[in-house]
C-alpha cells in the first residue's frame, strides 16, 4: 500500500510542474537517461496544453 501512495504523490507532483519547471530539471540532469525522463514529461505537458487549446476552438 505504501508504494501506491508514493506513486500518487509522484503523479500529484507532476501535475504541479510547469513546462518551464521540467525544462529547468532537464538542464540540471546529470545523465542522458534523466534528460530523457524530463523531456518525456515535458512532452506530456505540451500535449495536454495542446489538447486544451484545441478543445477551446
Amino acid at each position: 500500500m505504501e508504494k501506491i501512495n508514493e506513486q500518487n504523490n509522484l503523479y500529484d507532483q507532476f501535475l504541479r510542474c510547469s513546462y518551464y519547471d521540467l525544462k529547468n530539471l532537464f538542464k540540471e540532469a546529470k545523465t542522458k537517461e534523466e534528460q530523457d525522463f524530463y523531456i518525456t514529461l515535458s512532452d506530456m505537458v505540451l500535449q495536454k496544453e495542446q489538447e486544451r487549446v484545441i478543445g477551446e476552438k
